[in-house]
């Protein structure tokens, strides 16, 4: 396992988690997926996104960066920041909601899927069990018995080695094919290009940090 201190891709982390999606009885899921685009067993969406992530209004979060509770591979961004990603960056960005008020002027960044595992499942299922062992023993993950989707037991990005040939990407950001997650919480990995990493990491220097990435 090595780690490439100039990797065009980081991970990011955030040292808080502002707002509250809605409704409260979806996660808010709803206007994201639809009502039938996410299994309700296990939180895990069914399909891509089409709707808008939607924050309670109460407590919007007025950071220029930041990441939603529960939606933990959702990053919101400012106008002003958005606005330089759009001139600097291959994204594809998409207006975060209030219930009643809709578009803030915020933009949530939306990954694009890679297409090939990141992962080695004995790498993944090692850091799983090294993070969760002392409360989960063996086990790395689940399958739900309503959508039959496999999460695994959640880690950082960074925590495991990413398959170098599964990081061809075309744009600027990137998620993972696996999903994480336990209960109704369900979420994928994120990558950055190291670039528009340290752009979002400026913009909120106290909150966010990069996260280096193995490779396997």
């Amino acid at each position: 396992m090595t780690v490439d201190s100039q990797a065009e891709w980081v991970g990011l982390t955030s040292r808080f988690t502002p707002g509250w999606p809605w409704p409260t009885d979806s996660w808010g899921l709803d206007p994201m997926y639809g009502p039938d685009g996410w299994c309700r067993a296990c939180g895990t969406p069914l399909a891509p996104q089409m709707g808008h992530l939607t924050i309670q209004g109460a407590g919007f979060p007025t950071a220029r960066v930041w990441t939603p509770n529960w939606h933990f591979d959702a990053v919101c961004i400012t106008a002003d920041v958005a606005h330089e990603v759009r001139n600097r960056f291959s994204v594809q960005l998409r207006d975060v909601h209030k219930p009643r008020k809709g578009q803030t002027g915020v933009m949530q960044l939306l990954p694009e899927v890679s297409p090939s595992a990141w992962y080695d499942p004995a790498d993944l299922a090692s850091a799983v069990v090294a993070r969760h062992e002392r409360y989960s023993g063996a086990q790395s993950g689940a399958t739900c018995t309503a959508c039959q989707r496999w999460r695994w037991l959640p880690i950082l990005v960074g925590e495991a080695p990413i398959r170098p040939d599964a990081l061809d990407a075309e744009t600027d950001v990137i998620c993972s094919p696996e999903y994480f997650g336990d209960g109704c919480m369900s979420f994928r990995h994120v990558l950055f290009r190291t670039a528009l990493a340290d752009l979002l990491v400026q913009a909120n220097p106290r909150t966010w940090s990069k996260i280096e990435i193995p490779t396997a």
